[in-house]
């Protein structure tokens, strides 16, 4: 079995882990609450491009641009064709996370009898329409 690097072109992993170095950079000179919502997406015209999730977030990173430029050209000189000068923001909005469907919780058909018995004797009639209800979830699953 290869091992995954193997598979990988070289060139791009090493770009791959520059961007990550630099986006640990980037987040230590963020908020805690920012930075795990920004990310370095790449360098452009000796622009360093900095993605968020959200317009807040992004905001913490352009107030903290000079620092972070002056950090990431003295780390990576070697590797950046000329010195950043500018540090520009994109918004990207992430996926919603799927959602979970509730459960239910079940009900079993003794308990529903007792619940259609128990309404039949309850003089609100609100009370006894929710009891009913309740009832008829536990009946129409054991008919």
């Amino acid at each position: 079995m290869k091992h995954l690097k193997s598979l990988l072109n070289a060139d791009l992993l090493r770009h791959a882990l520059l961007l990550e170095a630099m986006t640990t950079i980037l987040r230590s000179y963020l908020p805690a609450e920012a930075a795990a919502h920004c990310w370095v997406g790449g360098v452009r015209e000796r622009v360093l491009i900095v993605v968020a999730d959200s317009a807040s977030f992004a905001v913490a990173a352009h107030y903290q641009q000079h620092k972070i430029l002056k950090r990431i050209n003295s780390n990576f000189k070697a590797e950046l064709p000329a010195s950043l000068n500018r540090l520009k923001t994109k918004i990207a909005k992430l996926p919603a996370p799927a959602r979970i469907p509730l459960q239910r919780p079940t009900l079993s058909a003794n308990n529903a009898d007792i619940l259609a018995s128990s309404a039949m004797t309850v003089a609100d009639p609100e009370l006894r329409a929710a009891l009913d209800r309740l009832a008829r979830r536990g009946k129409g699953k054991h008919l």
